[in-house]
């Protein structure tokens, strides 16, 4: 239980590097694929984590416990992920960033909910309006 953040680190820069090599290819004609930044980062991410796994064992550390608010985040990743089938990617975001807002940073409803207008105009304005970046709608999106 240690070594979990690191094996799993290494596990996904490896699995990266693999995807950016046979899915998407690394390099075409006289320029660079799709593949090129996937293999860049999985290869330092690998790198990274097999220094930090040396570096661990050579000291002789051993596990900390888990501070319970360091997992809030992944909880938020994983709510955005769960709410873009329902309301979309962009409507994910605003509503996780304002529960946010709202119950891990204890602000008020008043200000949780002009950053979320705001954050939601900005988004939108750029990306759809401006760039036209197709957003995943959702289910509530397809049924409107």
């Amino acid at each position: 239980m240690t070594y979990i953040v690191e094996v799993v680190g290494i596990i996904a820069g490896i699995v990266y590097m693999i995807m950016g090599i046979t899915k998407y290819g690394v390099w075409e004609g006289i320029s660079i694929s799709g593949g090129f930044m996937p293999l860049v980062c999985g290869g330092f991410l690998t790198l990274f984590c097999v220094l930090m796994l040396i570096s661990k064992i050579k000291k002789g550390e051993k596990a900390d416990s888990i501070d319970k608010k360091a997992l809030i985040p992944v909880g938020a990743m994983i709510a955005i992920l769960l709410c873009n089938y329902l309301v979309g990617l962009l409507g994910a975001c605003i509503v996780v960033g304002f529960l946010w807002l709202k119950f891990v940073e204890k602000f008020s409803w008043a200000k949780s909910l002009l950053v979320s207008v705001v954050m939601f105009a900005a988004v939108y304005g750029i990306f759809r309006l401006w760039l036209n970046v197709p957003f995943p709608t959702g289910l509530l999106g397809e049924l409107l």
